[in-house]
């Protein structure tokens, strides 16, 4: 089925979910490779362990969901299949799911650090808090299922969706998902980083000697503070569409394709926020271009050997 969008709405939602699909997943795998291998992400370990699962997250939902978006712009039309279209409509809300609830778990245990600094949380039930989130975020796709949901491609919005949303039987569990998933964490997570926010600007008027924890206080501002911003357009969205189902499609393209931003930002995020991890990317370029010189270079310095070798073989043959 092909796109019913122009080209050049095809062609620049390509490019945007190309830089998506980049950062998703070389820019999350980073962040995993270096934490476990490096520890290049300088945190407490608590607070490592939820950074860690929200990167998996986010290159799961990248798999899932943005990257077969880019494929389905590149090719002007669905070609993943009904398999692939069930994929990305029921099973691609789980990491969407475990996003959401570990960025209100790494708000809330940095909140508490502060206001209780002589109180300690064990990365043991660090790790039952990423089981019970991972266990939280199948419960939509066990919904879907129960109900016995189907995948169809949409062609005026470019993506599969499931057909639960328009099954009233289903109704009251599908509010209740989006509302304990979705807007209470989104509600919690702004209050929260309100506080954070208060607190941060109050320890950056200190002096630097009393401000050691201030750059994980201001990765974890700014990484609620992208949730907010990448998940209002869709909870806005939401509620038009809930009031009026004929809302326009360019507000259902803008609120899909912001929530990309959470999966493209947290890494960037990493490299601002935290020094060691920043070496850590810039080493990881650095090393990557010289690498690619030397490639380049290589042809050119062997030839010029052998011919060194030749001439100076000559005279001893002679």
């Amino acid at each position: 089925m092909d796109l019913t969008f122009s080209d050049a709405q095809t062609i620049s939602l390509g490019v945007f979910c190309f830089i998506m699909t980049v950062f998703g997943i070389f820019g999350n795998g980073t962040v995993l490779y270096s934490s476990i291998r490096y520890n290049a992400i300088r945190l407490d370990r608590v607070s490592l362990i939820f950074v860690q699962n929200l990167a998996l997250a986010d290159m799961l939902y990248t798999v899932c969901v943005i990257l077969p978006q880019l494929i389905t712009y590149m090719a002007g039309k669905w070609v993943l299949g009904t398999v692939y279209c069930t994929i990305m409509a029921q099973v691609g809300i789980i990491p969407v799911s475990a996003n959401t609830i570990t960025v209100l778990a790494i708000t809330s245990h940095r909140l508490r650090v502060l206001l209780n600094p002589f109180t300690r949380t064990s990365t043991k039930f660090a790790q039952a808090i990423v089981a019970a989130t991972w266990a939280i975020a199948v419960v939509p796709t066990i919904i879907f299922a129960l109900y016995r949901s189907k995948s169809d491609f949409y062609q005026n919005n470019g993506r599969c969706l499931s057909d639960i949303y328009e099954n009233d039987a289903a109704r009251i569990p599908v509010m209740l998902c989006v509302g304990l998933i979705v807007l209470l964490p989104l509600f919690s997570i702004t209050l929260f980083n309100i506080i954070l926010s208060c607190i941060a600007i109050r320890h950056s008027r200190k002096r630097m000697e009393e401000r050691a924890n201030f750059r994980a206080l201001l990765m974890v501002c700014s990484l609620s503070g992208l949730f907010i911003v990448s998940w209002t357009p869709y909870v806005i969205f939401t509620f038009l569409k809930m009031k009026s189902p004929s809302v326009p499609a360019a507000l259902d393209l803008l609120a899909f394709h912001c929530i990309f931003l959470n999966s493209f930002g947290n890494p960037v995020l990493y490299t601002i926020t935290n020094r060691r991890f920043g070496a850590y990317v810039k080493g990881l370029v650095l090393s990557m271009v010289c690498t690619a010189k030397k490639e380049d270079s290589a042809p050119l310095s062997s030839s010029t050997n052998v011919k060194v070798a030749k001439s100076s073989s000559q005279p001893a043959m002679e």
